[in-house]
C-alpha cells in the first residue's frame, strides 16, 4: 500500500543557488524571534539571547525553547524558520565550494525547521539541511524537514529528493506529499503537507514510536482534523469582519516568485460608494474589489505579477485601502520579492562596447538593464577567463585590453540566470619605437656591366631592395601600412591584412645614367611611423 524505502542513518540536504558571488562572511538576518531564542557563536561555550535584527554567521548555533521560534532571512531572499524546542548549527553560509558555486549547510541537531527556498538556477550551488536520519535535496521549495530518530519532511511546493546514506538512488516527493520513517520511509498525500503549523502536530505524532501503519493512520486523521481547523478559522475570520472594514487572509510577509502576489480576504460594507483597492508602491492600483455592498461578509481575491517589466519588482510592501463615506481603512503587506526568480526578473541585461582606444589599450564597457538587479560579469580573452566581477547596478567602466589583437567575450548573467553575451575583436597597440633596417649601404653606385653590347646600352638594370621591419612584437598584425616609393612614385603599398611578413624583397628596375631615391615608410597601428631611405646611382 505504501512504498517502503530503506533510510538508515542518513543526513538531510537541500540545494540552493545564491544570487550573487557571496563571500564566506555572508550572514543571515533575524526577522522575527518569539519566546526563548539563544545563539552560541563559533568557538564560544556560552549561549546568549538572539534578538530581531541580529546577524547570524557561519558556525553559529541557534536553539529555541518551548513555544518559541526564530525566523531569519538569507542574502538571496530565502527564509528559514527554526521551530520550538530545536537546535540548529549554521555549518556553512554561502561558502564557495570550488565548483563555481556556493554551499550553505544547516545541521539540525534537534527538532525541525520550516523553509522557503527560492527557485534555483545554478546547478553548482547547494543548500544543505542535515539531520541524523535522512538526506534530501531540493531546488526551489517550501516545506519542512527534521526529526529525531524518525525523519519527516513535507512539501507545500516544489520537489524533494531523499538519498539514503551510502546509496545513490534518491526517493522523491512533490508538492502535497509528506514522508516519514526510520528503518523505512512511507510517502503519503496530505492536504496539510508543507504547512508549518501541521509540522508541529506531525512531530508529536511521530515521537510516539508506533508501528508504521498505525502512524500512517494517525497522520492521515490529523491531516483531516487540521483542515477542519483551517476551515473553521477562515469562517471565524470572515464573521469577525466589522461593518465597513476588511480582513486580509494573506500572511505577511509574502515571498514573491513565480506565483506572483495573491491577496485574499473578506470585506463587509453597506456603502455603495465604497472602494477596496490594492496599491503597490504607488505604481500599481487594482480595480475596485468590492462586488456587493449589502452589509454581508464577502470574499475578495486579487493576483498581481511583480516583475521588472512592469516596474514593481523593487516594491517592498503593498497596501489594501478601503474608502467611502466616512471610511478610510488601510492595511499593509510586506513583500519579499525574489529577484533570482525568472518569472520576476524577466529583463535580460544589455552589454555594449560603444568605443575602444587601441593606443591606450582600453575599451569602454556599458552594462544596462541591471537597475535593482545583481549578477556576475565575466570577461574572456581568446577563450580564457580574465576577470569576474559582481555587478549590482547599471555601470560604465573601462576594461584593460591585452597587447595585440584578441577575441573578447563579455558575459553578463543576472541572479535569475538571464544572460547577455557580446563578442568583439579588439586590438591594443601602444606607441613604441621600432626600426626599418635596409640591407646594404645607404647609397649604391652601379656601372654598366662589362661586355654589354652597344645595342643594349639602354636596357634597364634590375636590383632587389631588401629591408626588415623590427617591431617589439615582431608581428605583421601590428602594422597598419608599408609604403615604398621610387623617385616619388609608389611601387609597393600594403595595408592591414595585406601585410603578411616583416621581411621584404622589392624588385627594382633602374634606368642607365640616373639616380634613384627609394623611400620606405612603415606605419604602426599605434600611429607611430618610421621612414628609411636608400639611393641608387646608375652610370652610363
Amino acid at each position: 500500500m505504501f512504498g517502503k524505502i530503506p533510510v538508515l542513518r542518513v543526513a538531510a540536504v537541500l540545494a540552493l543557488v545564491p544570487s550573487l558571488a557571496f563571500s564566506a562572511a555572508a550572514a543571515g538576518k533575524v526577522r522575527s524571534a518569539l519566546g526563548s531564542v539563544d545563539r552560541m557563536k563559533a568557538k564560544q561555550k556560552d549561549w546568549t539571547a538572539l534578538r530581531v535584527g541580529a546577524s547570524i554567521f557561519q558556525s553559529d548555533k541557534v536553539r529555541t525553547g518551548t513555544e518559541s521560534e526564530v525566523i531569519f532571512g538569507l542574502p538571496d531572499g530565502s527564509t528559514i524558520t527554526i521551530a520550538e524546542n530545536a537546535e540548529v548549527e549554521m555549518a556553512n553560509l554561502l561558502e564557495p565550494n570550488g565548483n563555481g558555486g556556493f554551499e550553505t549547510r544547516l545541521d539540525i541537531k534537534k527538532g525541525h525547521i520550516n523553509f522557503a527556498v527560492h527557485k534555483l538556477q545554478d546547478k553548482n550551488s547547494k543548500f544543505l539541511f542535515k539531520t541524523g536520519t535522512a538526506t534530501a535535496s531540493i531546488r526551489g521549495t517550501e516545506g519542512y524537514v527534521g526529526g529525531e530518530g524518525v525523519f519527516f519532511a513535507g512539501l507545500k511546493t516544489g520537489k524533494l529528493e531523499i538519498t539514503p546514506e551510502g546509496k545513490s538512488e534518491p526517493v522523491s516527493i512533490v508538492a502535497g506529499e509528506t514522508t516519514f520513517g526510520s528503518d523505512s520511509l512511507v510517502v503519503v498525500k496530505l492536504a496539510s503537507s508543507g504547512n508549518a503549523r501541521f509540522a508541529k502536530r506531525l512531530e508529536k505524532i511521530l515521537a510516539e514510536k508506533k508501528p508504521i501503519q498505525e502512524l500512517v493512520a494517525e497522520v492521515q486523521k490529523a491531516d483531516s482534523a487540521f483542515q477542519e481547523v483551517l476551515k473553521s478559522e477562515a469562517e471565524q475570520a470572515a464573521a469577525a469582519v466589522p461593518m465597513n472594514n476588511f480582513s486580509i487572509s494573506t500572511i505577511s510577509p509574502v515571498e514573491i516568485c513565480d506565483k506572483g502576489l495573491m491577496v485574499e480576504g473578506f470585506y463587509r460594507t453597506n456603502d455603495e460608494t465604497a472602494t477596496l483597492v490594492l496599491n503597490i508602491a504607488g505604481r500599481y492600483q487594482s480595480d475596485n474589489l468590492i462586488h456587493m455592498a449589502d452589509g454581508n461578509v464577502h470574499s475578495f481575491a486579487h493576483k498581481v505579477v511583480l516583475n521588472d517589466e512592469n516596474g514593481l519588482w523593487t516594491a517592498n510592501n503593498a497596501k489594501m485601502v478601503l474608502t467611502g463615506k466616512g471610511i478610510n481603512v488601510s492595511k499593509s503587506i510586506d513583500l519579499h520579492v525574489n529577484k533570482a526568480c525568472l518569472e520576476v526578473n524577466t529583463r535580460v541585461p544589455s552589454v555594449v562596447i560603444p568605443s575602444y582606444d587601441s593606443l591606450r589599450c582600453v575599451a569602454n564597457l556599458s552594462i544596462g538593464d541591471m537597475q535593482g538587479d545583481a549578477g556576475i560579469l565575466s570577461i574572456f580573452s581568446d577563450g580564457a577567463q580574465i576577470t569576474e566581477d559582481a555587478i549590482v547596478r547599471n555601470i560604465q567602466q573601462r576594461v584593460k585590453l591585452k597587447n595585440g589583437i584578441h577575441e573578447y567575450l563579455f558575459k553578463m548573467e543576472d541572479q535569475a540566470g538571464n544572460m547577455a553575451e557580446l563578442e568583439k575583436t579588439m586590438g591594443c597597440f601602444p606607441a613604441k619605437r621600432f626600426n626599418v633596417d635596409i640591407v646594404g649601404p645607404a647609397r649604391e653606385s652601379h656601372a654598366i656591366p662589362p661586355g654589354n653590347p652597344i645595342q643594349g646600352g639602354n636596357s634597364p638594370l634590375y636590383k632587389t631592395l631588401q629591408f626588415k621591419i623590427r617591431t617589439p612584437e615582431n608581428e605583421p598584425s601590428h602594422l597598419y601600412k608599408v609604403l615604398v616609393k621610387q623617385n616619388g612614385k609608389i611601387i609597393l603599398q600594403e595595408t592591414l591584412s595585406q601585410i603578411q611578413n616583416m621581411d621584404y624583397q622589392v624588385p627594382l628596375e633602374l634606368g642607365r645614367g640616373a639616380t634613384y631615391v627609394i623611400d620606405i615608410e612603415v606605419t604602426h597601428k599605434s600611429g607611430y611611423k618610421v621612414k628609411a631611405k636608400k639611393v641608387y646611382e646608375v652610370n652610363e
